[in-house]
């Protein structure tokens, strides 16, 4: 998949004439269609780049002719999570979770190192911790040496 094209419009039909005019266009595999609320609907389609952005251009003017196209974008060259996410599967991320607990252990800084990261490296550390008593909007609130004191902490204690 080199791409994913989305069209998000006023109610189901509009998404559905956007759908058949998108499918007959390119070669697109249709990713799916969700209704979000609101009698907003979109539909999600893949494939190559070029392909993705006819069948786009072709489901938004057909969508024009029935209702109206709140918005419509074409990634090109998305993380391979996306196309899965989109399709409401769950990444393999159970599988690869100790994998990555492993390599995050190679790549933890050096405890002495905290202070020259930047306080979005720290907060994406500290949110990497499952034992971290900072959560959710604490670590968005927290300052760089409330993330060091915290990295430390759990990290001393996981030791």
């Amino acid at each position: 998949m080199a791409a994913i094209g989305l069209i998000e419009a006023r109610g189901l039909v509009g998404v559905i004439e956007a759908a058949d005019a998108a499918s007959k266009s390119a070669q697109v595999e249709l990713l799916g269609i969700e209704q979000i609320g609101a009698g907003l609907v979109s539909v999600r389609f893949s494939g190559e780049v070029a392909a993705v952005q006819v069948a786009v251009e072709a489901g938004v003017h057909a969508a024009l002719k029935v209702t109206e196209v709140i918005s419509h974008h074409v990634i090109p060259a998305p993380h391979l999570d996306l196309k899965d996410l989109l399709q409401g599967q769950v990444p393999a991320a159970p599988a690869a979770a100790p994998q990555q607990a492993v390599g995050a252990a190679a790549m933890t800084p050096d405890p002495s190192e905290l202070h020259r990261l930047p306080v979005v490296r720290l907060r994406q550390l500290v949110r990497q911790l499952p034992d971290s008593a900072l959560k959710g909007r604490q670590v968005s609130r927290a300052n760089k040496q409330a993330l060091v004191d915290e990295l430390r902490r759990v990290w001393s204690s996981g030791a």
